[in-house]
Order: C-alpha cells, then structure tokens, then sequence
C-alpha cells in the first residue's frame, strides 16, 4: 500500500472519499469467513468460491481488490494467503476485528450512516428512519446481526479488559456488575484476575444465551450471576460497576438515571467505572470524535468530554476521583459516591 502522507491531496481524497469501497469488501470477506479459510490453507478463488458457495469470478474480483489494501496476498501460483492484516479477520483470536466488520458493514448501521447528512442536518439520530426500528430492536429481530455486534462490543472490551486488570484494584471488592456488558468479556477478565471477586452480569434478555455460553467458555460461569433487565429501571447491588461503551449510548438525562442507578444500589465504598473513548477537552484528535459522529447517526447519545462526565457524575451524586489512561482507544474514568 501507498504511503498514504506522501500522496498527493487529490489522490489521498479519493482514497478517503472512496473508502466505504473497502468496508463494504472487508464486510463481505468476513461474513464469508474467507480469512479463517485461508488461514488453513492458502487457496485460488475458485477454491474459496466453492467451499463458500459464490460466484468464482465475483470473489477473485473481491480476493483482489483487498490485496491491493493488504488484507490478502497473491501467490505466484495464483493462490491467496492471508497477511497480519487480514488476520484479525480470523474468528476467534487475540484483536479479531471479525464481529466489527460484519456489523458495521450490515442493515443495522450501513443504513442509518447513509443518512449522516439528514442527521447533521437536524440533529436527530437515524435508525427508526432507515430501519423501522431502534437499532436494540432491530437486533432483537436479526438475530445474526445482533450476535456479530455482541460480538464485536466483546472484542473492543477485550482491548481494554488486560488493561483494567492491570489498572483496576479489586482487592477489596466482593462483587462487580457489569452493566450492559454483552457477555462479558471485561467482568471476565476481572474474575479471572481476583478469584475471590463474584460478578453479575446485567443486559438484555435476548443477549443472555450467548452471555451464559461465553461464561461457560471462560470458566467463570460459577462465579457469575446473569440478569437480564433493564439498567433504566434498577441494577443489582455490588462495590464495583462497570459501564464498557454504555453512557455513550444514552443522552445526558438517560445516563444521569442510569448512573443514579447504580449509586442507589452501590454499596459503601463503592465506585463507577465507566470505560469510554473520551474527547480530549482541548480539541486535539482522537478517535473519540469520529465515535462520536457514529452516536450522531445511531443513538440518542454522544462521546463526551471530562469535563462532561463530571458533570453527570455530579447530577448522578456521584464525584469524579480520576481518569486512567490505557494501552487502548478507551480511558477509565472512576466516579464514587458524593
């Protein structure tokens, strides 16, 4: 691949304006599992298109395409192999970015983000218009989809869920609720690390299955108690609560109840983690602003600055203690009671 600060500013435009091109390729390739085949066994693309049944001349177009951006790499033989790149589209390893190609690419946010310019135009999120629905519900009925986003909400807490436990002190902790935490990954990695902490891990009744299959998988199902409910009417009682990419989801009233939730039932000593991609308050860039405009279009939320947070946290009776930066896109910001 070109390197991209040396090309000149109209080729670097349409490599940018042109770059739903590749998403869309990626998308495709990992529905498809085309890494994890060739992760086996390099293979021609009349090989790839017959184990998964495909038009072959399409996929050599697609298998072709993405070498031209890494993804892939052609044999002198003719044979496709895979590169470091394409490997985090492989199921189930370490930085699998599997899950997140599928979802981001599917109905559930191609769709509303092809709206982003009625979104900026009244400020108003996209997806009952371009679904029907809101996007909790439209996973709730796609079952396929809503799995790849679980699982791609997984893979982001895996990023950040080595660090927490490098970070996050749970010496004097008994329980720790997960607060919307998919099947959770993050409460894992916490269980793992202080094996005489219980968990409880709080989401959606449709997400329960896949939560209890993963805490299986991760032998913590003993140690863990599954809740599905609603963070908006109550959560269980604990001393730690972690809230991986849920504040964010949720405007300022919305995250001031759920934080207000979480005070009520927090025990004395208590604290909120609450682990989100943060705007730096002096505008430099970050991945957080581009997070922030995905909000724009699919929920009623936003990233926010600290100083913002803060601001729930003191709504909520809650007071900010620190902010934690991590080896990941996310920062920890931690919150007790006032």
């Amino acid at each position: 691949m070109a390197d991209l600060a040396n090309l000149p500013p109209p080729e670097l435009m349409f490599k940018m304006v042109t770059g739903y091109w590749v998403s869309q390729a990626i998308g495709v390739a990992a529905d498809l599992a085309l890494a994890d085949r060739v992760a086996e066994k390099p293979a021609t693309a009349d090989e790839l298109a017959k184990s998964t049944g495909v038009d072959p001349r399409a996929l050599l177009r697609l298998m072709r395409a993405l070498t031209t951006v890494g993804v892939f790499r052609r044999e002198e033989d003719g044979r496709f192999s895979l590169t470091p790149l394409g490997g985090t589209l492989r199921s189930n390893v370490p930085g699998s970015m599997r899950d997140m190609a599928i979802a981001q690419t599917a109905p559930g946010h191609w769709l509303p983000w092809g709206k982003l310019g009625e979104a900026v135009r009244t400020g108003a999120r996209q997806t009952p218009a371009a679904l029907g629905a809101e996007i909790w519900e439209h996973y709730a009925k796609n079952a396929k989809e809503g799995t790849a986003f679980s699982g791609a909400m997984n893979n982001l807490a895996a990023l950040v869920a080595g660090e927490a436990v490098r970070v996050v002190d749970t010496s004097k902790a008994r329980v720790a609720v997960d607060v919307g935490g998919a099947t959770g990954t993050l409460l894992a990695a916490l269980l793992r690390a202080n094996t005489a902490l219980s968990g409880i891990l709080l989401d959606l009744p449709h997400v329960m299955p896949a939560a209890r299959a993963a805490m299986d998988a991760l032998g913590c199902a003993a140690r863990c108690e599954l809740v599905g409910g609603d963070f908006f009417a109550s959560v269980p009682s604990g001393d730690i609560y972690l809230l991986k990419q849920v504040l964010h989801d949720w405007d300022d009233d919305q995250a001031v109840t759920i934080l207000k939730n979480c005070a009520k039932s927090m025990k004395d000593g208590g604290r909120v983690l609450v682990f989100e991609m943060v705007i730096p308050d002096d505008g430099r860039p970050s991945p957080a602003q581009l997070m922030d405009l995905n909000m724009l279009v699919m929920l009623p939320g936003r990233e926010r600055t600290l100083s913002e947070y803060r601001a729930l946290f003191a709504r909520a009776g809650l007071e900010f203690t620190k902010l934690v930066e991590t080896h990941s896109p996310f920062q920890i910001i931690e919150a007790s009671r006032a």
